[in-house]
């Protein structure tokens, strides 16, 4: 492991190997780490995505989590998921050559015409820390992100693709972890003094589909509808057929 500075309160912690940048980010947590701790390993053993889902992890692409205290409830923290989306576009839009369309796949896939180049995976949770006379608990969130460079899986629930194929040529995990870092401290900067809405805003002039159908896979039912944007929650908001507008918290959106 090697530790470097990056700004402010922001440190990096970089690994050959890791079972998952998202879990090293957990350990840090308990044994005492501090907001800002940036996890980036070069080779995943067991990445993941959403749900438990299997995370592809071979070297050359990105695998970074950002270790945050965010001091805020629950359900205001699923916004920095958010935060991640809009960092990473941002990060990725410069060099992007030959009209490639980014855009923001609700809740936390990065696509490249329409092809998926990245994904995010936002974890909460809480730990036991102890000062004299006190037993209290500090709340946590991992932002976790995951960008195809060099390869993408090719068994996939929607088209995948990665920077080399899309003609980024002299790139690497390292170069696009940097320009990251600076975008995700800018765009939770303004999350934190300024709330969701601007975030939101953003996110919404990069949303996959907006105003087009999509259908919304749950557990148990799939709703189908016109994708109208999310809500100040970060809810989808899907127009039915009947004029209905339904508020979904979780999902998968296909088209």
């Amino acid at each position: 492991m090697t530790k470097s500075n990056l700004i402010d309160d922001y440190h990096l912690l970089s690994y050959d190997e890791l079972d998952s940048t998202n879990d090293e980010a957990r350990r840090i947590a308990e044994g005492g780490g501090s907001h800002g701790a940036v996890i980036w390993a070069k080779r995943q053993t067991n990445g993941r995505g959403r749900m438990g889902r299997h995370w592809a992890s071979a070297e050359g692409n990105l695998f970074c989590s950002i270790l945050l205290a965010p001091n805020c409830d629950t359900a205001t923290a699923t916004q920095l998921a958010f935060v991640t989306a809009v960092a990473a576009v941002e990060t990725l839009s410069p060099i992007i050559h030959d009209g490639g369309e980014l855009t923001c796949k609700w809740p936390n896939d990065i696509l490249l015409d329409g092809k998926k180049i990245g994904g995010i995976l936002l974890e909460s949770f809480e730990t036991a820390n102890m000062s004299p006379g006190q037993n209290r608990m500090i709340r946590w969130v991992v932002a976790g992100i995951g960008i195809n460079i060099d390869s993408c899986p090719q068994s996939t629930d929607i088209p995948a693709t990665y920077l080399k194929a899309a003609g980024v040529e002299i790139i690497s995990a390292k170069i696009v972890l940097s320009r990251f870092i600076h975008h995700f401290i800018t765009e939770y900067d303004i999350w934190a003094k300024r709330g969701f809405s601007p975030i939101r805003r953003k996110w919404l002039e990069y949303a996959f589909r907006k105003g087009k159908p999509i259908h919304v896979r749950l557990p148990k039912e799939t709703h189908s509808g016109i994708f109208e944007g999310i809500d100040s929650n970060g809810q989808l908001l899907l127009k039915s057929s009947k004029g209905k507008r339904i508020a979904i918290s979780a999902g998968d959106v296909f088209w």
